[in-house]
């Protein structure tokens, strides 16, 4: 009896390990997490403007900024000036290695707004420099002459300035002037790259009066038709000038 109740109960035992073998335990089926929609991300890129690069023209100098180092190509530098107060000033162009340079020198008794021009012969590094005992502003840029005015005519100003652009046909011309000694600015006329225009033996400009000087006129020979300029170097601001500018057969009323 005990050996076939051991049989029995080993055979149970047998049914039960296969029952839970063969049913086993179903895996659980994940629980999908929603994802989130896709965000689109949108980039604006900016163009930023280039910077004008170091010593390029306009270039804008003051009474705390008096000094400015500038690349140039050649032609003609216009410095447009406004003195805040009486004053002295001085105006120097010269290229780095100082082989040229020009200087203007000349006092304000009042505010005063002039202008200048310097020949930038050749391509290279120039230093422009302005002194003053008072307050000023000035620009440094490239001349642009625009429109030129013919012969015969009559200029008139007040002071250190550059009139408008003369055309002169090649021939013989009379330069009159109706101030004489200290109170004559300084004429000083030039070709339309800036060199000066010289006499035949490269000693003087042929508008360049002597400072004491009482002449009232002076032969003028221009080589070449072409456009000249004329700048007007006053020794005190303002003060008024004329002058005119004929053909040597002609007269020219003032």
């Amino acid at each position: 009896m005990k050996k076939i109740f051991l049989i029995a109960l080993l055979f149970a035992g047998m049914v039960l390990a296969c029952g839970c073998t063969e049913e086993g335990t179903t895996p659980a089926t994940p629980t999908p997490v929603p994802t989130a929609p896709a965000t689109t991300t949108t980039t604006t890129t900016t163009t930023a403007t280039p910077a004008a690069p170091a010593g390029a023209l306009p270039v804008a100098l003051s009474s705390s900024n008096p000094n400015a180092t500038l690349s140039l190509d050649a032609g003609v530098l216009l410095v447009s000036f406004h003195a805040a107060e009486a004053q002295e000033m001085e105006i120097t162009f010269a290229n780095v290695s100082q082989e040229c340079g020009e200087s203007n020198e000349f006092s304000m008794t009042a505010p005063y707004n002039g202008s200048v021009v310097f020949e930038i012969p050749q391509k290279d590094e120039y230093l422009l420099n302005i002194t003053g005992t008072g307050a000023w502003t000035a620009e440094a840029s490239k001349y642009a002459g625009g429109e030129t005015l013919k012969a015969p005519l009559n200029l008139t100003g007040n002071g250190t300035e550059v009139p408008q652009a003369l055309y002169l046909e090649e021939g013989q011309y009379l330069f009159e002037r109706n101030e004489t000694g200290e109170a004559s600015p300084l004429y000083l006329m030039r070709y339309e790259n800036g060199s000066f225009l010289m006499d035949t033996d490269q000693t003087h400009v042929q508008t360049e009066f002597g400072v004491l000087s009482t002449e009232t006129s002076r032969n003028l020979t221009v080589p070449e038709s072409g456009t000249y300029l004329l700048s007007v170097i006053a020794g005190e601001n303002p003060t008024p000038w004329t002058v005119s500018i004929s053909q040597a057969n002609e007269t020219t009323s003032a």
